[in-house]
């Protein structure tokens, strides 16, 4: 490699360590490498838009905006406290309506956002039926994890994964909702295990759990029926998007214009709300960054060396990816390694005359599962991490590295199953 391609893989390891040591904030740190690429000329200014993934910044946008709307009439909350009063108050019961709600919301919703919208209730019913809040929030961020897995927009890498290598929304949901579905049955098994005895629930604290009147969340019931027709025609759009020559993030840019044309609330205060912008700026910002390291050869010289350390049957070097993927997402933002692992991906199928497809859902399996291990590894982990601190509710990192790596190698081990399982005679 040149000085250039090495200033490149510099600044692209220094923006990640600023991340996971917290010396930066992950938009902040992101901004800044990339501007300091484009800068010093490590990346052509000519290039920098085409480096940006405009579908998945306008997924994003678009989801985010609907979401906000939908969360906005009380409905994730009745959902939430209507399930759980139907388990009676049983801990591990409780866990598992979590853990369900969660990882189907998170499927059709992005992680960060199911986060966000289920933390507070999870909180507030593990306070009144006086449980632990940890096991119920570690269950949660993990299942968000899981079931975001399964399809197109339930976690990012998987935008980013989808949009590079023309994906659909079909594609993603029949290529790993499966070994998502058992990844999920045999990781909830762990925890019920795991935390039988911190979910035992108070008696008196559950009788009053039927005190609570879930109707009563449900603040714009005419909001919530139009938000919940918007959400249909966006899993219609999803799924036959590529038939009609559009991209999801056209599906989710247009629901999102319609949802604020149907209801009342002022626009321009929902998309400054409702937008996490700093997210955008993080997503931008590092495509520019990736798109440094795929300018100066940076990414076909990891593609080459990988290639040449997985050399053998095409499905070592399947498993080599999701190991690799897994493995490193526990320590460095699985967004981060997604956006520059992918071209490594195509650039290693390239090399080796295969099909990159199974490595493309290796990759996906292994950055969305690998996430799990630590608050590093996903932008929900973080989230959930910081919400926790601001209610006084301690999640040390090493409590969730304890039980997130556990985690990590069960979803791999269960997705290397099912990778030989389906190529191991195919290639």
């Amino acid at each position: 490699m040149d000085t250039k391609a090495w200033i490149a893989l510099a600044l692209f390891v220094l923006t990640i360590l600023s991340i996971a040591r917290g010396w930066l904030k992950t938009s902040t740190a992101t901004l800044l490498g990339a501007s300091t690429m484009m800068l010093f000329r490590i990346v052509s200014g000519s290039e920098v838009s085409s480096y940006i993934d405009s579908n998945t910044v306008g997924l994003l946008v678009g989801m985010m905006v609907v979401v906000g709307i939908l969360s906005k009439t009380g409905l994730f909350q009745y959902i939430a406290v209507k399930a759980i009063k139907i388990t009676g108050g049983n801990g591990v019961l409780i866990l598992l309506s979590v853990s369900i709600i969660t990882a189907i919301l998170s499927a059709f919703l992005d992680n960060v956002t199911t986060v966000l919208l289920v933390s507070p209730v999870v909180v507030s019913l593990a306070d009144l039926i006086k449980v632990n809040p940890v096991p119920l929030l570690l269950c949660e961020v993990i299942a968000s994890n899981i079931g975001g897995t399964a399809t197109l927009i339930g976690d990012p890498p998987n935008m980013i994964i989808g949009s590079y290598a023309g994906f659909s929304f079909n594609d993603f949901i029949v290529h790993l909702s499966p070994v998502v579905a058992v990844v999920w049955v045999v990781v909830m098994i762990f925890f019920c295990f795991l935390y039988r005895k911190d979910l035992v629930a108070d008696k008196e604290a559950t009788e009053r759990l039927k005190e609570v009147n879930e109707s009563r969340l449900i603040k714009d019931k005419g909001l919530m029926i139009r938000s919940c027709a918007v959400m249909v025609l966006v899993l219609v759009g999803f799924i036959f998007h590529h038939h009609l020559g559009i991209t999801a993030s056209v599906v989710a840019l247009f629901a999102a214009g319609l949802l604020l044309a149907l209801s009342s609330l002022d626009d321009g205060e929902v998309i400054h709300q409702e937008v996490e912008w700093p997210t955008i700026v993080y997503f931008v910002s590092l495509f520019v960054l990736v798109g440094g390291l795929q300018e100066n050869g940076v990414i076909v010289y990891m593609a080459q060396g990988l290639s040449g350390f997985l050399s053998g049957s095409p499905m070592v070097m399947i498993l080599g990816v999701l190991w690799i993927s897994g493995l490193s997402c526990i320590f460095v933002n699985n967004v981060a390694f997604a956006a520059m692992f992918v071209h490594v991906v195509s650039e290693m199928a390239r090399t080796a005359g295969m099909p990159p497809e199974p490595l493309y859902w290796a990759l996906a399996m292994g950055s969305c599962l690998g996430g799990n291990g630590s608050y590093l590894g996903s932008a929900a982990n973080a989230v959930l991490a910081d919400f926790a601190t601001r209610g006084g509710i301690n999640i040390s990192f090493g409590t969730f590295l304890a039980v997130g790596v556990k985690v990590v190698f069960i979803s791999l081990t269960i997705s290397s199953i099912f990778l030989i399982g389906i190529y191991g005679t195919a290639l």
